[in-house]
């Protein structure tokens, strides 16, 4: 894989090409048939978005070519973002942010201790983030407003990073799927299986299907609260999506709305990050697909719910869409460093 220049989606809709663009992504990320378990036979596949940079994989790197490029674009100079303390796109945001020279600000709530959590924190601080330990949903919401406002030459990335700009990078990853579809490397899938946190990247699969013709069915399968993560919440960034794209010379959106999603809330348990488990199998699976240690907040209950997916739907191609790094993760030892805050170095 070599790093894209361009989106592909700025081909197709040249009305998007106004939109700054950073490459980063080593694309296409491949498509490979799942073998690990021979009860899947030959019509389960895995697309290998868990290698989408060399610096760090999962499904915000593709979002972070458009953030990163806008915050260039107005002249930032810090990212100020939010998250859990095992975040993925806190993560990647720092290892990114801090790779194109920007400083990091993250805000972290509390979520359930486990040793990702604890990886994760030692990768953000070894990478050089500064990180603001939040606590409870209203505090963290509190810190990061004054963070901002402390911050010189900000620039925000909400939690999730999931508004109509982020989306278009699963749109565009559509099309790149779509072509693989094409080289024959894989069957068009019937349904794809993705993890629904903040909801982005279903919203932009979704979105990507309906412009392709295609009436795949994307299931999402919630790890967050059910009043942020639900049919509605979907429904709405798949409208934003489609205004964003629609403004811009592409088709009409009552078109890119003719999506079908399921939501799938079985696996969610206590709530985000608890384990389950389902959650707890469905990790130990996830590394035998992508060949690094799962996590139960978002990866292990997706593969949950892929595996349900495919018991309930015999006749169906399925693709399970790997949003979790399988690089750059692990730290050279479980351990905050010298200088890390207290209460962050505490979870150790």
């Amino acid at each position: 894989m070599t790093v894209r220049r361009e989106l592909l989606l700025f081909s197709e809709l040249p009305g998007l090409r106004s939109i700054p663009f950073l490459p980063i992504a080593s694309a296409p990320t491949p498509v490979e048939r799942i073998t690990a378990f021979p009860e899947f036979g030959d019509r389960v596949f895995v697309k290998r978005d868990d290698r989408a940079s060399t610096i760090y994989g999962g499904n915000k790197i593709r979002r972070l070519e458009l953030l990163l490029a806008k915050a260039a674009d107005e002249g930032a100079r810090t990212i100020v973002t939010a998250g859990g303390l095992a975040s993925t796109q806190v993560t990647a945001t720092i290892l990114l942010g801090r790779t194109f020279g920007f400083d990091v600000t993250a805000v972290m709530f509390d979520q359930p201790k486990t040793d990702f959590l604890r990886e994760a924190l030692a990768v953000d601080l070894r990478a050089g983030g500064r990180l603001v330990y939040g606590g409870s949903y209203a505090r963290t919401a509190r810190l990061f407003v004054r963070e901002r406002a402390r911050a010189m030459r900000p620039f925000t990335i909400l939690p999730g990073a999931a508004t109509p700009l982020c989306n278009l990078a699963y749109v565009d990853a559509m099309l790149e799927l779509a072509q693989q579809v094409e080289r024959g490397e894989l069957p068009r899938p019937t349904r794809i299986v993705v993890p629904q946190g903040s909801g982005g990247t279903v919203a932009g699969i979704a979105v990507g299907a309906s412009l392709l013709g295609w009436d795949t069915v994307v299931v999402g399968v919630r790890i967050t609260d059910l009043a942020v993560s639900n049919r509605a919440t979907i429904a709405l960034l798949v409208d934003q999506t489609a205004r964003l794209i629609a403004r811009s010379g592409g088709p009409a959106r009552r078109r890119l709305t003719r999506t079908r999603v399921e939501v799938d809330h079985r696996f969610i348990g206590k709530g985000y990050g608890h384990a389950t488990p389902e959650a707890e199998a469905g990790a130990r699976d996830v590394s035998k697909v992508i060949g690094a240690p799962g996590e139960i907040t978002y990866s292990g209950k997706a593969f949950a719910g892929l595996r349900r997916q495919v018991a309930e739907h015999p006749d169906d191609v399925v693709l399970f869409w790997a949003t979790l790094s399988s690089v750059g993760r692990t730290p050279t030892r479980m351990a905050p460093p010298d200088g890390a805050p207290t209460d962050i170095a505490a979870f150790f």
